[in-house]
């Protein structure tokens, strides 16, 4: 879905590395740009903010490039264009995480989190705000315990004990996204793309995200060494976070809650039922480990 203006430049799409799964919201555009495009226009604004202020303490981010007369986006019909260079470095990948120092990789993805939460921690005005609570309790849990064939029992238990920490954890804007692809390294550089998703949430959703976004990525070949990339991620943004005992105790239920809100929105389009099926093996597998993950 590109502008009728585009058609003059060389435009590829963008697959990614992991999944070999199409960009749907971004092409290159030759060598050295980026074009994206959205309709809402409130996640442009907060990607903005996001990667300007990550750019502004010297971290590789997506910063739009000004059209001729000052502007970062334009608008095209429904839809919300803006242009970004091409970062120079390497987006992470699965075999990362279980090849070589894994564990090493897992602690420094946990760091990079950590300190992109410590420079987002200074943005007061992120316009969308999220109760994953509420989110979970609302819509997500009821739908993918209709999937997943939950027992009444569990759900109850889950909501009980999430609940009874759920105020306990500190909030602030993060990333969202941080899989592996939105990660990027070059030599002594390191920075994030993509902050389309950012948002107000309790702030060890995005730490949690990034180890199930491993697990995604290679569910079914790696398993048995996840579980030591999830506790170093925890463990390295734990080093510059310095999580209370209440967050170390909420992890497994912010993992879980992940899960429902994915297999729920995946569930609801036909187009996604490969991500569905993955998501709804990956949470089983997740739920039948849940005293693993409380062994962190």
């Amino acid at each position: 879905m590109y502008s009728t203006v585009m058609r003059y430049w060389a435009i590829m799409d963008i697959y990614y590395d992991g999944t070999g799964r199409k960009n749907e919201s971004a092409c290159y555009v030759g060598d050295s740009y980026v074009l994206k495009y959205t309709a809402d226009l409130n996640k442009l604004k907060n990607h903005i903010a996001a990667s300007k202020t990550v750019e502004n303490v010297g971290l590789l981010s997506a910063v739009p490039v000004l059209t001729p007369n000052g502007q970062e986006f334009v608008r095209d019909g429904d839809l919300y264009y803006y242009v970004t260079r091409r970062l120079p470095g390497k987006q992470m990948e699965p075999a990362d995480f279980y090849g070589g120092d894994y564990v090493g990789n897992a602690r420094f993805v946990g760091e990079m989190i950590g300190q992109l939460h410590l420079v987002l921690s200074k943005y007061q005005d992120c316009t969308h705000e999220v109760n994953l609570l509420e989110n979970v309790r609302d819509w997500a849990l009821p739908e993918s315990k209709k999937v997943l064939g939950l027992d009444e029992s569990f759900c109850v238990l889950f909501l009980h004990d999430f609940g009874s920490l759920y105020s306990k954890l500190p909030q602030q804007m993060i990333h969202r996204d941080p899989n592996p692809g939105n990660i990027i390294y070059s030599d002594d550089l390191w920075g994030f793309i993509d902050f389309d998703l950012a948002e107000r949430n309790v702030r060890i959703y995005d730490p949690c995200y990034a180890a199930t976004a491993v697990l995604s990525e290679s569910f079914g070949q790696n398993d048995d060494k996840w579980l030591e990339v999830y506790r170093n991620i925890i463990y390295g943004y734990d080093s510059i976070m310095e999580l209370s005992p209440e967050e170390y105790k909420a992890i497994p239920y912010v993992i879980l809650a992940n899960q429902f809100v994915c297999v729920a929105s995946f569930s609801a389009y036909e187009k996604y039922n490969e991500l569905c099926s993955k998501n709804i093996q990956m949470t089983r597998w997740l739920i039948d480990r849940i005293e693993d993950l409380k062994e962190i």
